[in-house]
């Protein structure tokens, strides 16, 4: 449904009855301006700006054509008079709903003669109705007719009322405005995400690469959204009716072109990108809409294997092929932060022929500026990796083991790969035939240089702790 303002008041009801209402409904199909904050957790944040007339105190207004998957807890009005009431609901044809709608007006009013045949019809004003009755002014009296009868009904227009049509609708009742206002409109929405989505490209070095980002927005609901100016809100919010999310924020580029024209906005501890021009979405359409361009970032291929070292006799062969992994630190461009947002990679390189040949892809956690990725896109084909245990003494408090790794490069390309040993104890490295370094997370980490064709072994012994029982 395009976004549209329908207003109707209902007057002389029986049940609730406001003076001064006017009968005649005033429509407004467009919104004047439409903002929308799009949040990664399936919701939005709306606002609608609409042009009403000046309102009567305890004037009823309909407002039809919202987003239909509206929070109406979250709704809010202003520049519309003091709201005196306020809610959502869902108006269906029948009978009594369509006479509700003309109380007021005049209709036709139609009375069978049973013992003739004929039916004599009327022009009547309806002026109020229960379950069982109307009142009707006719030739200056007011008549009860019953209903629920085959001796009378009523003939309406043709034209359907527009609140009667099945769509959402906002209702509220004002005390009144004294001239024109803008209303402005502001709800959460669920059924409106975006994710990002990225194409990183690497030289054909391999030592640096171009960020390609696309933002996915997703309008899962049945409502059309024109020509809306689009905010992005980058970071995991406590998603309303969902379960809490607490994670660090994450950030994204703004830009419709081909590179990033502006730094974000911090907003609490979120990051809030506003898009260059208008954005339309029709009912259960997904837009990509390029957000982030960054050229020439050092970047790296790393090999590795990790392995943990056990207190126990092994007598088994390990067999393994090296991880590959892309590595990369997110830039700081022209002096602002430019940290990127969690979001799909898939990444590329160009073959001998100069040909674009996909080579992995991995799920990028939120990363600050300044912080490093490691992006595992798979096992390396010609990095084949053998490991054994060589030597196993059980002492009173400790455990010796000896560890053997051998690595076969059977690739044209010379290859660097780390080998980690991770421990569930505490330990000490007695000897080794390659340098060894105890890294940030407590595990052994040596490198190991391999030429095309090459094969390398390292062996190592280092004496774990045994556990105490208590």
């Amino acid at each position: 449904m395009l976004y549209g303002l329908k207003i109707l008041p209902l007057c002389l009801l029986a049940s609730l009855c406001f003076a001064n209402a006017d009968a005649n409904p005033i429509t407004n199909d467009q919104p004047d301006l439409l903002k929308m904050t799009v949040y990664n957790q399936d919701f939005a944040m709306i606002e609608e700006h609409r042009k009403l007339p000046a309102l009567h105190s305890g004037q009823r207004v309909h407002l039809l054509n919202m987003s239909p998957a509206i929070l109406p807890e979250t709704l809010r009005i202003q520049n519309a008079g003091d709201i005196l009431e306020q809610g959502v609901s869902q108006s269906s044809l029948n009978l009594h709903n369509l006479m509700q709608a003309y109380v007021g007006d005049r209709v036709q009013l139609a009375r069978l003669n049973t013992a003739t045949g004929h039916e004599a019809i009327s022009q009547v004003e309806l002026l109020s109705l229960d379950n069982h009755h109307a009142l009707v002014r006719r030739e200056g009296r007011i008549e009860s007719i019953p209903l629920n009868t085959s001796e009378w009904r009523f003939i309406f227009p043709s034209d359907v009322p527009v609140h009667l049509q099945g769509e959402n609708a906002i209702q509220f009742t004002t005390d009144g405005t004294e001239k024109s206002e803008t209303a402005i409109l502001s709800y959460l929405s669920s059924g409106l995400s975006w994710q990002m989505d990225y194409v990183m490209k690497l030289n054909d070095s391999a030592n640096h690469i171009n960020i390609e980002g696309l933002a996915s927005v997703h309008n899962r609901t049945d409502g059309v959204f024109q020509n809306a100016e689009l905010r992005l809100m980058a970071g995991d919010v406590n998603a309303p009716q969902a379960q809490p999310m607490m994670m660090r924020a994450m950030a994204m580029s703004d830009a419709l072109g081909s590179a990033p024209e502006q730094s974000p906005e911090q907003m609490q501890d979120f990051y809030l990108y506003r898009l260059a021009r208008p954005v339309s979405f029709q009912p259960h359409e997904t837009k990509q809409l390029p957000l982030v361009q960054i050229d020439n970032l050092e970047a790296e291929l790393n090999y590795h294997y990790q392995f943990s070292v056990w207190p126990a006799l092994d007598h088994q062969r390990h067999q393994a092929q090296a991880s590959l992994s892309l590595s990369f630190e997110a830039p700081v461009l022209d002096n602002q932060t430019s940290p990127l947002p969690a979001g799909n990679v898939r990444v590329f390189r160009p073959d001998r022929q100069g040909e674009i040949q996909f080579i992995g892809a991995a799920n990028l956690g939120n990363l600050a500026s300044g912080e490093t990725a490691e992006l595992a896109l798979g096992r390396a084909f010609d990095l084949n990796i053998e490991r054994r245990q060589t030597l196993f003494s059980d002492g009173f408090d400790t455990v010796t083991v000896q560890q053997e790794v051998s690595i076969t490069n059977s690739g044209n390309e010379g290859r660097v790969v780390d080998l980690l040993a991770g421990f569930q104890q505490s330990w000490e490295l007695k000897d080794s035939t390659h340098p060894m370094k105890e890294n940030n997370a407590g595990q052994l980490i040596a490198q190991m240089h391999l030429p095309a064709g090459g094969t390398e072994t390292l062996r190592f012994t280092v004496e774990l702790k045994k556990r105490v029982n208590r």
